[in-house]
């Protein structure tokens, strides 16, 4: 739902944009609105054929050749007309990105389940008294970067990821899917070891995953955070946010990485 709405306030801002410049265009530079209709074709036209990464370079080399023309001293139409040339289609395009990146998201098979994993901690906490909580985090490394090169296919490895960690839990361990990449395993459960069973099996499953780029297939790699609630130390992890920044500072400073 979080992504959804985000796609639709993206999506508002880009019509609003788009009504923005045709409307200053028609009343400061009606020469160009031809021009603007242009640029919003071709921005569309780039948003759903191009990568973000090659739609970085096009905004780059958008935004250089109009500098050059500024710098120049070379003016063939009013400054006006160019300023708004100059601007429109980066604009649009970093707009059209974000529309585009959040309509992918929303359509994924896996979404954020930060509320849910905040909820059956909470429970699970309350009901702790000798017993012990686990908790595991699976981050899959650089995740933003693969869903810039191919947003279908990272939301399909999203979804290869979830299954193969589904498939080694027991009936007591719950997967949830927290953002950015990263999978939560909650387990109330002491009979068996969730970093173990990362060690001893999962992991080598999660690294024969491969990723199905414009280049070829390429492996992916993991990190991995464990913490283990208890009596002990149960009074430092009472909130959901607690646990989620330790496994966090795991993966940032390499306490438990397995790749």
């Amino acid at each position: 739902m979080k992504n959804w709405n985000k796609f639709r306030n993206w999506l508002v801002a880009f019509l609003g944009c788009e009504l923005i410049l045709l409307g200053l265009s028609f009343l400061l530079a009606r020469d160009i609105i031809l021009e603007q209709i242009i640029f919003l074709t071709l921005a569309l036209f780039a948003v759903l054929v191009l990568s973000d990464l090659l739609l970085t370079w096009l905004l780059l080399l958008a935004l250089g050749i109009g500098l050059i023309f500024l710098s120049s001293g070379i003016v063939y139409i009013p400054i006006v007309q160019l300023l708004f040339l100059l601007v429109s289609f980066p604009l649009l395009i970093g707009i059209l990105i974000k529309v585009r990146n959040y309509y992918f998201k929303a359509k994924s098979m896996v979404q954020d389940q930060v509320e849910i994993a905040r909820e059956d901690y909470k429970s699970m906490y309350q009901s702790l008294e000798e017993g012990e909580i686990q908790s595991l985090l699976v981050h899959w490394s650089h995740e933003d970067l693969f869903f810039q090169i191919k947003p279908k296919e990272h939301n399909l490895m999203l979804s290869r990821i979830q299954e193969v960690i589904s498939q080694e839990l027991s009936y007591n361990d719950k997967l949830y899917y927290v953002s950015d990449g990263n999978f939560l395993v909650l387990s109330n459960s002491s009979q068996d070891s969730l970093k173990q069973l990362y060690l001893n099996g999962l992991q080598e499953k999660l690294g024969s995953l491969v990723f199905h780029g414009e280049d070829g297939n390429q492996e992916i790699q993991f990190q991995t955070g464990y913490l283990m609630i208890n009596s002990e130390n149960r009074s430092k992890y009472k909130d959901y946010s607690d646990v989620a920044s330790h496994l966090k500072r795991q993966l940032e400073t390499d306490v438990i990485v397995e790749y």
